[in-house]
């Protein structure tokens, strides 16, 4: 099991996020993640673990970019 700290803010009653994104690098070996939620225009949930690269040579920041896919699939 590989303990990751999860960086960034997340409202308490949505500490559940904080958990799930804790939990992925833990149980499924996340590499690096990102989670952003907004609840009635307010920013409810930013969080940040685990590297931006698969050779973990550098850190997940506020501000790594990445590629997106299938983002709107559930929309």
């Amino acid at each position: 099991m590989v303990s990751v700290a999860v960086a960034g803010r997340c409202d308490p009653r949505l500490r559940g996020v904080r958990e799930a994104v804790a939990d992925n690098f833990a149980a499924h070996g996340e590499v690096g993640a990102a989670v952003a939620v907004t609840l009635e225009n307010r920013l409810v949930v930013d969080l940040w673990a685990g590297h931006a690269d698969a050779a973990r040579t550098r850190p997940w920041t506020r501000d790594t970019i990445v590629n997106v896919a299938s983002a709107t699939k559930g929309a």
